[in-house]
């Protein structure tokens, strides 16, 4: 609970484009590609996590010893993004040793990003915009599930990969939207106006 006993309800202009698709009940691939450029944005307004590769590995060898992620103190830890993927990364040693001690570093460095898109995607985005989207047409389960779905899509997953490879956020881009092939005959098939 903050401080004050309030809740943020600023969005930035990427996480306002994400309400407004789902206001307009754009489809799940539209959402998400929204919701992916506006966590790349995120991410790089927040400085992203400096330490993320340190803490997987961090994460990974407590779990191979089979012991709680200790907490390093560094000037890093009033970072909030990265107190947060600390946190993140103590449950994920305790909820998932037997798994994070038995996969590679990249694999954990990339399952701690997946956890820290979403924690920033419910924080910055997600949490702000619910009273909004809840006062419309939406019920709070069909809002989790549609955030669910949207943090588990393969965009999110690639924003991951390459959150590994640029964790300070500079530079970092969300994926390429993917459109879907069509077979030739069903493009011949289809009205122009509907394209």
């Amino acid at each position: 609970m903050p401080d004050d006993d309030r809740f943020s309800s600023y969005l930035t202009p990427a996480w306002r484009q994400v309400q407004r698709s789902l206001q307009g009940r754009d489809g799940p691939e539209r959402v998400g590609y929204v919701e992916t450029r506006a966590l790349a944005a995120t991410v790089r307004a927040v400085h992203g996590v400096p330490s993320l590769p340190d803490l997987a590995e961090r994460m990974r060898e407590a779990a191979a010893r089979g012991r709680p992620l200790e907490r390093a103190a560094t000037a890093e830890t009033r970072h909030v993004p990265t107190e947060i993927a600390g946190q993140i990364a103590a449950a994920l040693t305790v909820s998932m040793q037997r798994e994070l001690a038995l996969v590679s570093p990249a694999h954990d460095a990339r399952l701690l990003a997946e956890k820290r898109l979403a924690g920033l995607a419910y924080h910055y985005g997600f949490d702000r915009m619910v009273q909004t989207l809840a006062k419309d047409a939406y019920t709070i389960r069909d809002l989790r599930r549609i955030m669910t779905e949207a943090l588990s899509g393969e965009q999110v997953s690639k924003l991951a990969t390459r959150f590994v490879a640029r964790p300070t956020g500079d530079g970092l881009r969300a994926p390429a939207r993917q459109g879907r092939r069509r077979p030739l005959p069903e493009l011949l098939a289809v009205d122009l106006e509907a394209l």
